[in-house]
Parts: C-alpha cells; structure tokens; sequence
C-alpha cells in the first residue's frame, strides 16, 4: 500500500473487521458473501446504465477508430461514488464520459462502414453492441470490443476459481438489470457500509493497476 494511502487503508480495515465482527452477533441479512453481493451490485448497476441510456435512445458511443473498434460502453466510463452522494445514495457508481455519445438522429451508417459485418450498420445493431459486446464482455473479463480496457491485471491461479465467481455474478446481475429482470440482492444499508470499505481496501491496493 503506498505510504500516502496508509492511513485511508487500516481505517477501512479497521471497519470492515468491525462491521463484520458485529454482523456475526447477529444480522438482519441474509446475504452468505459480501464479495459477492457487492459485485452483484455493481453489475447490476451497469445493466441499468445502459438499460437507462439506450431507453432514453442514447448510444454512450461506439465507433471505429485507428485500433479497432471503441466502444464507451465499458467499466472504465464509470466511476466509484463516495457513500451516501448523489441523488441514488444506495447506489457504488456514476457513469460518465458521454462525449462521443449519441442519438438515433445523429447515428451516420456510412461513417461505420468499415466494420458493417459487426452488426453496426444498423441503430439497433449498435445499441446491441454495445449493450452484449461491449459492456458485457468487459465484464465478464474481455477487452475484444472496446480498446478503452486493457483487463490485463493478473489474477494468481489460486484466485482463479474467486475470480470466475465473481465475473459470472457480475454479468448475472448485468443481465438481469439490462433485461429488466428481478434484482436478486437488492442494496440494504448495512451491507453498503460494509461494501465501501471493502471497495476502499480495494482502491488503495490497486492504485498502479492500468486498464
């Protein structure tokens, strides 16, 4: 943990062992994992991103450019909340970078042409893009539809079996947000509190990860 995040790091340890230690006493939840209920959230809260943009008939932005293909529907175009902000405070994430996006209106076939055979030859063949090769894939671990993330932090083999668990529960919840489906583990305030200081843990142990 670098130096200046010291201080930031045991904070948050310090809580998340004390909200744990009182969840053992006794807990309203049910909910058998945090880990994982967190990363059901945060999918979660990516399907409703993009189900809330394409509803509203807004493309966050996907376009060929001089690496391939750019799709803005990623992880990296959202970004982590400070507790309780904004006007969800149950929700981790604001999505941002919305300067390449764009209406049905605005949508131009021919500058796209190159890469027709995508399915981006159409309005709603980009919005699909977006919504399976784009943000889904992310999730699930790919870089292939977007050349805004590099998904190249290495994960040790005796993570690997932890790490699957909670690509597949992110693009569960992905999905069933996206579709307008049940949210399966919806947000309680006791396990956010727990959740931001597990994300805090996180954050400041992965400051030099790029991508």
């Amino acid at each position: 943990v670098p130096a200046r995040l010291a201080g930031a790091f045991d904070a948050a340890r310090l809580g998340l062992a004390a909200r744990l230690a009182g969840r053992a006493r006794g807990s309203s939840t049910t909910e058998p994992s945090l880990l994982l209920w967190l990363a059901w959230r945060l999918g979660w809260e990516c399907g409703a991103s993009i189900r809330a943009l394409h509803a509203a008939g807004i493309a966050w932005g996907t376009y060929p450019d001089a690496m391939g293909i750019h799709c803005n529907a990623h992880v990296n175009n959202l970004v982590v909340k400070p507790q309780g902000r904004g006007d969800s405070p149950q929700t981790f994430l604001a999505a941002l970078d919305f300067d390449m996006a764009f209406t049905k209106e605005g949508y131009l076939p021919e500058a796209i042409s190159s890469h027709a055979g995508m399915g981006l030859d159409s309005w709603e063949g980009v919005l699909n893009f977006e919504a399976t090769m784009g943000m889904q894939m992310v999730l699930g671990g790919s870089d292939f539809a977007s050349t805004g993330v590099a998904n190249e932090a290495a994960v040790p083999q005796s993570h690997a079996t932890v790490e699957m668990a909670l690509r597949d529960t992110l693009v569960a919840a992905y999905q069933a947000a996206r579709d307008g489906g049940a949210d399966a583990h919806p947000h309680t305030a006791e396990m956010q509190g727990a959740a931001y200081d597990l994300i805090r843990l996180a954050l400041c142990l992965t400051t030099h990860v790029e991508g």
